[in-house]
């Protein structure tokens, strides 16, 4: 639902300049029924479907390019901060892991969030430890302002940045890694970067400011819906037990390889494999213990997240920005045994390629639910629906008509003039009608030159509707069989 929302307001920005609801420059997305979605993702995405057109493939193309990408400036950071040893372990341990995979492969708004985290951080890292001082102001301002991007890829980053970037700021300053006088223009076009979120984030969660409005060449849109029941703790009651259960509820879904969410994990396998666990204790030992320039980056990232893993309900996008740090702990823990243990090396490569293979395997092969069913997106956009007149449709899925906006898109100006509430400010989503689609009900008056698409359990319920027509084609949607008739 997010993705295919996401991909239509993506498409809508590059090619008319507004999202769905005729916002122009947002820097939020309103989302179908104003519940809200970051914006990041839908911006880059957007320059990919303006060049190679309106495919589901370009819309999630560019998620993994910035995979890979990551993956490219973690293994160049190591390269030339430590070793080919640590090059190679640290990519084969990022680039296994099951959960890094399946978000590359989807274009949901915040699984971009920890790709801006890592690659700004490496490039940071790397500008700190750069002798040379305009290349390291470079460095430092490319990696402050590609981890500033976060802040427009997840609002859960809205906790996660501040208290990363202060337990950075404390430990780089105070160890003297960077001079103040280096860090004055990086920091100062971070904030300026942030300026715009920081406001919205601020008038969307006080009722009298909840208001769209334009500030410079940037739209703060208002939110009808707020996620914050959804996404956080019960804060009213027994507020600390409420921490702790959530802490540990969040923990098990990490033990028990799952967070109940399929298009996130496969079962059994976790975000990281359950074989790398005692790794990550013996990295994190290490960690505390050496506290290298690296480790401080790493240690940062870790105590952001420990208010996030209190009060945001866990699962594994709520909890996004811990990925990456576990898995350069682990990569840290199994570096330490390979260079004592040498001849664990090969047993250790053996086991992440099975691993992979095994998960791969399941990953294509298991049947999981993933959102909208693509067979039958192509099928309707396959059926080029903008020829008829009208096309007719019965269904009890709510996401129905959002699948027909996503398969047969049109622009967002005849979206929002034929939706049920046309221009609607407060009314958002649809439910009957919108373009040349309509809702079949016991009154409609059926046109010539139109389609019907119904569930087949309502065949009998519309037979009178149906006379003189053919079934031409049929396609599976949310687990019910649909008939299509001309």
């Amino acid at each position: 639902m997010d993705e295919g929302n996401g991909m239509y307001d993506s498409w809508s920005l590059a090619n008319y300049g507004v999202d769905s609801h005729l916002i122009k420059n947002p820097v939020y997305l309103e989302g179908h029924v104003g519940q809200g979605q970051s914006v990041l993702y839908a911006y880059i995405a957007g320059l990919f479907m303006k060049i190679f057109g309106y495919k589901l493939f370009i819309f999630r193309l560019p998620l993994v390019l910035i995979s890979i990408g990551t993956l490219l400036i973690l293994i160049y950071v190591a390269l030339h901060r430590g070793s080919a040893r640590v090059a190679f372990w640290l990519a084969l341990v990022v680039a296994s892991s099951p959960y890094i995979l399946d978000i590359s492969r989807f274009g949901m708004d915040c699984n971009v969030a920890p790709f801006m985290v890592a690659s700004g951080s490496a490039l940071t890292y790397l500008g700190v430890t750069q002798k040379k001082r305009f290349v390291r102001i470079i460095q430092l301002i490319v990696g402050f302002l590609i981890i500033g991007l976060t802040a427009y890829s997840y609002n859960v980053g809205w906790m996660f940045l501040p208290i990363y970037l202060l337990n950075l700021a404390i430990f780089l300053l105070t160890t003297r890694k960077v001079k103040i006088t280096d860090a004055i223009l990086p920091v100062t076009l971070l904030i300026i970067e942030v300026i715009p979120i920081m406001i919205f984030a601020v008038r969307s969660n006080i009722p009298s400011l909840n208001r769209t409005v334009k500030i410079l060449f940037w739209t703060s849109p208002e939110l009808q819906v707020g996620r914050v029941g959804a996404s956080f703790i019960d804060f009213k009651h027994n507020l600390v037990a409420n921490m702790y259960h959530n802490l540990i509820s969040g923990l098990m879904q990490f033990v028990n390889g799952t967070d109940g969410l399929s298009s996130n994990s496969v079962a059994n396998f976790g975000p990281y494999y359950m074989f790398a666990l005692p790794f990550f204790i013996w990295g994190l030992f290490i960690l505390l213990k050496r506290r290298a320039t690296v480790d401080y980056f790493v240690i940062s990232s870790l105590v952001a997240m420990i208010p996030i893993m209190l009060v945001v309900t866990p699962n594994y996008n709520h909890w996004i920005f811990l990925h990456f740090s576990v898995l350069v702990v682990i990569g840290i823990g199994i570096i330490d045994l390979v260079n004592n243990y040498g001849k664990f090396k090969y047993a250790l490569i053996a086991t992440y390629v099975i691993s992979m293979v095994i998960y791969t395997n399941q990953y294509f092969t298991l049947e999981r639910y993933t959102g909208f069913d693509i067979s039958a997106l192509n099928k309707i956009t396959s059926m080029n629906t903008h020829r008829y007149k009208k096309v007719y449709f019965a269904s009890d899925s709510e996401f129905f008509m959002y699948a027909l906006r996503v398969a047969a898109p049109v622009s967002p100006y005849e979206f929002q003039k034929t939706k049920d509430h046309p221009y609607s400010k407060v009314n958002l989503g649809m439910d009957t009608k919108y373009s040349n689609f309509e809702r079949l009900s016991d009154d409609s008056n059926i046109v010539n030159n139109s389609l019907i698409i119904l569930p087949k359990e309502k065949v009998s319920e519309y037979d009178s509707k149906l006379k003189g027509r053919n079934n031409i084609d049929t396609f599976i949607f949310d687990s019910a069989e649909y008939l299509i008739y001309r």
